[in-house]
Formats: C-alpha cells, sequence, structure tokens
C-alpha cells in the first residue's frame, strides 16, 4: 500500500514539476510529426476524471484555463497526436512521461476532456470588466 502512494505522489510531484517549465518556456515551435494508426476515442467524463485524478488540475486549472504554474490548455488544446508526442517525448524541461505512467487511452480521454471545455465569452459582453 506505501508503494501505491509514495507513486501516487511521485507522478503529481512529476506532474507539477512538468508544468511549471512549461509555463515558463515557450511553446514548441512546430507541432511534433508522430505516426500514429487510429486514434484512440476518447470520453470527456471519463477525461475530466482522469484530468482530476493525475491532479492536471493543480497547474491548469480546473477546466485548463491555465494559472501561475502551467498554461492553458483548454478550449482547444493541442491536436491528440502532438499532445501526446509532447508529453512522451517533451522538447523543453518538462520530464517525459512514458505510456506505463501515463497510457495512451487515458490522454485520449484527458483530450476529448479538453475539448469539451466552453470557450469563454467575449470580454465585451462582462459587464463588470468594462469600468
Amino acid at each position: 500500500m506505501k508503494t501505491f502512494q509514495l507513486m501516487g505522489v511521485l507522478a503529481i510531484a512529476t506532474l507539477t514539476l512538468m508544468a511549471s517549465v512549461r509555463a515558463q518556456t515557450p511553446a514548441p515551435a512546430a507541432t511534433p510529426q508522430v505516426q500514429t494508426s487510429q486514434a484512440p476515442a476518447g470520453d470527456a467524463d471519463t477525461g475530466k476524471k482522469l484530468y482530476t485524478s493525475y491532479g492536471c488540475y493543480q497547474c491548469h486549472g480546473y477546466e485548463g484555463q491555465g494559472g501561475a504554474a502551467g498554461p492553458r490548455l483548454a478550449p482547444r488544446p493541442f491536436p491528440l497526436a502532438a499532445l501526446t508526442a509532447y508529453v512522451r517525448k517533451p522538447t523543453n524541461q518538462m520530464p517525459p512521461y512514458s505510456e506505463r505512467l501515463v497510457p495512451d487511452a487515458d490522454l485520449a480521454h484527458i483530450h476529448a476532456y479538453l475539448e469539451s471545455r466552453p470557450t469563454p465569452p467575449p470580454v465585451a459582453s462582462i459587464p463588470l470588466l468594462q469600468d
């Protein structure tokens, strides 16, 4: 049981480090090229649960809006293939996440959740911001 808890803590710490480093570095100039067969279908409800359980919200916010420690991921995330390629072999200081740690199917669900997030309203439509 303690080994499982330690693995969870290490995963959250690694995700936190990854997000904070990514927030400090510019995004890759080009979308990584990935050779994949058929992209797995994702489910937004499952993705929301995984997004929370992996601790993504701690840096990227519950809606993927980004924060001080992590960049915005939603409502228009990278394409799934690019997101997967970046998570597996990041170009900056972000540590890589193998498929063993975050399976491709889980990334597909998380991607579906990020895509499902609504676009924020225009600033002009928010009265408080007009003063």
